[in-house]
């Protein structure tokens, strides 16, 4: 009986012990929870907009179609892909399998991750046809590939780059991308209400901005092909070269009487000029324009096949800058003539023999290249690649390797878009004209981080394209070699190893 009233006591003491565990547990709870109602609505708005700013902060950390028309070629940095190699390292077949396997393991990692880093504009994660493809710059460049040698690295769709007022390239280096999204943040999008809307109405008294995206699915948004956009509120409004076409139809025959002897106007020599400017600053661009409305001729911003003169910028030795127009118009058989052409049609009042103007010499080196292709087209000469397959192997900035291939396939060329078509190509012994296959691959370098070894990379790249081009009986080229055929409208030997 003692053993029982003893253990009853015990089972009594330990439920009080529990009981008493409970209340002070939901005690703590209720005092915890008191504290945290009593935080005051300005403390709770700081924590708030503390951690909206870090998110801010990292959005903008990370980063067209503004298509870098103005660099040289498309930004492609052509004095890095001629420098010195001799001194590469050899490395083995086991550590370069490594490397390539660690570089594609990085590869694929960051092609993951960037689907899930939002644009530093519009802050989407998701890619549209209004926002266009996801592109990363770092450094001032865009990049492919690994991404985790960089310490910055910038995403943004190519779209809401490519209206975003106030960016451009210099040299191949992008201008102004810290500072645009720094701007586009402080704006709200009139349509989602969300900041990162840096597109803007024309009207200069609107205050609507909008991101891209947003703006492209807004059926009553007007655009422009000189990147101006007008919002539904103001799209009866006209853009500058509406407003130039309306001045020209009401003074045709004035301009005319002014501006151009009769005998010569482009209308009595049954011409429709077509003018592209190359790399022109704005006061050249602003000649150009005024040029063209004197003349009834139209100015496209970008290269179109009706292209009838490329007007390019020269320096001081008369060389312009290796642009895609320009590589386009010696394709094309296209007039590419210095500024100071049209201001001596301005200065005749009509327009004056172009052969005096015509640009021989680019940046580069490379002369007579525009006559060549001239005469080419003239004389109805066979395309530059004819006979010619091209196989392109290995990372590359997406714009350029577009670019490249237009360039092939404008000069004659053919692409070959898959490994097994190339090997049955060579093996086709059937063909009555023997076509020589090329396999080209990126020596730009450029879109690699400064952590790189570069000469490891060239050689990396080199030899798989050697692999390739040993298994099907081919020939190894820098992509560099394609641009320097066209720039000088001749075939050059055909070069693969590292210089």
């Amino acid at each position: 009986m003692e053993s029982s009233s003893s253990s009853s006591d015990d089972w009594s003491k330990d439920c009080s012990t529990i009981f008493l565990t409970t209340i002070v547990g939901a005690a703590s709870l209720i005092l915890a929870a008191e504290a945290e109602s009593s935080l005051s609505r300005t403390g709770r708005a700081a924590l708030n907009r503390d951690r909206e700013a870090a998110h801010d902060s990292l959005n903008t950390a990370r980063y067209s179609p503004k298509r870098p028309v103005e660099n040289d070629v498309n930004g492609m940095n052509l004095e890095s892909n001629t420098r010195s190699t001799s001194g590469a390292k050899t490395t083995t077949n086991s550590k370069l399998e490594t490397e390539i396997e660690k570089s594609l393991s990085s590869g694929q990692q960051d092609a993951l991750n960037s689907k899930k880093r939002p644009c530093a504009f519009c802050h989407s994660s998701s890619q549209t046809e209004g926002s266009g493809p996801f592109v990363s710059f770092a450094q001032g460049k865009e990049v492919v590939g690994s991404l985790a040698n960089f310490s910055k690295v910038t995403h943004v769709h190519r779209n809401c780059i490519q209206w975003a007022p106030r960016i451009y390239f210099k040299d191949g280096i992008i201008q102004n991308l810290e500072s645009e999204v720094t701007r586009a943040n402080k704006l709200k999008c009139s349509s989602c209400g969300k900041k990162g809307a840096g597109l803007g109405c024309y009207m200069e008294t609107c205050q609507r901005s909008y991101h891209v995206p947003c703006a492209y699915y807004i059926p009553e948004c007007r655009w422009d092909d000189t990147y101006l956009m007008l919002c539904p509120k103001h799209r009866t409004m006209k853009f500058p070269n509406e407003m130039e076409a309306d001045d020209g139809k009401q003074d045709t025959e004035k301009r005319t009487s002014t501006h151009l002897n009769p005998c010569t106007t482009p209308l009595d020599a049954g011409q429709n000029l077509v003018f592209c400017g190359s790399d022109l600053s704005t006061e050249e661009k602003c000649l150009l324009v005024d040029f063209a409305s004197n003349n009834q001729a139209v100015v496209f911003r970008y290269w179109k096949p009706n292209v009838t003169h490329v007007i390019a910028a020269t320096d001081s030795n008369g060389a312009c800058t290796r642009t895609y127009k320009v590589l386009m118009a010696i394709l094309n058989g296209v007039w590419i003539v210095s500024v100071e052409w049209v201001k001596a049609c301005m200065e005749a009042g009509c327009l004056v023999n172009e052969e005096p103007y015509e640009v021989h010499l680019d940046t580069h080196g490379c002369t007579g290249g525009p006559k060549a292709g001239r005469l080419r087209v003239l004389n109805n000469g066979p395309k530059l690649f004819n006979n010619l397959e091209f196989y392109f192997v290995g990372d590359y900035v997406e714009a350029h390797k577009t670019d490249l291939k237009e360039l092939v396939t404008t000069a004659g060329g053919t692409i070959i878009e898959a490994r097994d078509q190339l090997l049955s190509s060579s093996n086709d012994a059937d063909e009555d004209v023997k076509r020589v296959s090329l396999v080209v691959y990126n020596a730009d370098l450029s879109d690699h981080s400064e952590f790189y070894d570069e000469d490891s990379i060239r050689f990396q790249r080199l030899a798989a394209a050697e692999d390739i081009a040993q298994e099907s009986r081919s020939q190894t080229i820098q992509h560099i070699w394609i641009l320097e055929s066209v720039a000088a409208c001749r075939l050059l030997p055909f070069t693969s190893g590292v210089q």
